[in-house]
């Protein structure tokens, strides 16, 4: 993501909709939360760290395993990672994009099984899997790539896809969340991102929500789709209609949000720590 910012309004249409309760907890003390994923079968949530530059292969990334009440479990779980950012759970392995490689991480043990390295990429930056397969976004080259049998190959690029940022596989579709188009130095941008829908069938993008923010997170609880806005701080509920309502304003750096079908995870990349919050 980016390590500074201004603020800039948002520019949608905000109805009324659900009010998010009282955080559960904060736990904090973290150097750059990027990403959170709640591994369901080891009741456990696997928070990736960048730790210093998010764009330097440095080696200081690390992931950090929280319970599901927010204690730190092991601090120091997979250590070695460079600028590590979204992942997701396929198998008995956590994929996590860290800039050009895709790391296949042993869930059993915190340890890197392989490195899949992408010459071609430039900053990878989230996950998203069905079980089956998975994809990763590129933020900075407008291309998505496609895991699948334990192999990362280019499934698609296009400036459409206007730095694409946040994945969630959906209901058969690939769910984008656009950073946004004319990328400045700051990382913010001259239009605003949309939620994007692409056909994993024929690769066609269709518009979900247009120009609702700097999207970084994506996920669904229920019949609600969520997405952050890392620029504002703002929580996003995307109607059917593809009208924004806000839910929530956190402070900016809201990163890359997740759910274990009825709480939110919410890494506040920017604040150094991570909530918990029941949805709605």
């Amino acid at each position: 993501m980016i390590k500074k910012t201004m603020l800039a309004g948002l520019a949608l249409v905000l109805n009324t909709g659900a009010v998010l309760a009282d955080e559960n907890w904060t736990a904090g003390g973290f150097d750059m939360p990027e990403s959170a994923v709640f591994d369901t079968e080891r009741n456990r949530i696997i928070l990736s760290t960048i730790i210093g530059n998010p764009g330097a292969a440095d080696g200081q990334g690390s992931l950090v395993l929280l319970s599901p009440e927010g204690d730190v479990i092991d601090a120091n779980w997979a250590v070695g990672l460079d600028a590590p950012k979204g992942m997701a759970i396929l198998g008995d392995v956590l994929l996590v994009a860290d800039l050009t490689r895709l790391h296949e991480i042993d869930l059993a043990t915190g340890k890197i099984r392989r490195s899949l390295a992408m010459p071609e990429a430039v900053f990878l930056n989230d996950v998203t899997s069905d079980g089956e397969v998975a994809f990763v976004s590129d933020l900075m080259t407008d291309s998505l790539w496609r895991y699948a049998d334990g192999a990362l190959t280019l499934w698609f690029s296009d400036p459409q896809l206007a730095h694409p940022n946040g994945v969630f596989l959906d209901e058969g579709r690939l769910l984008v969340g656009s950073w946004g188009a004319g990328l400045r130095d700051d990382f913010t941008t001259e239009t605003q991102g949309s939620l994007l829908s692409v056909s994993l069938d024929t690769k066609e993008i269709s518009v979900v929500a247009p120009n609702i923010g700097n999207i970084d997170g994506i996920t669904r609880i229920d019949d609600a789709i969520i997405v952050s806005d890392w620029v504002t701080g703002g929580l996003l509920e995307i109607g059917r209609d593809g009208v924004a309502q806000q839910v929530a304003q956190f402070a900016p750096g809201l990163a890359d949000i997740s759910s274990d079908g009825s709480t939110l995870y919410l890494p506040m990349m920017l604040d150094g720590s991570l909530i918990s919050r029941d949805y709605p």
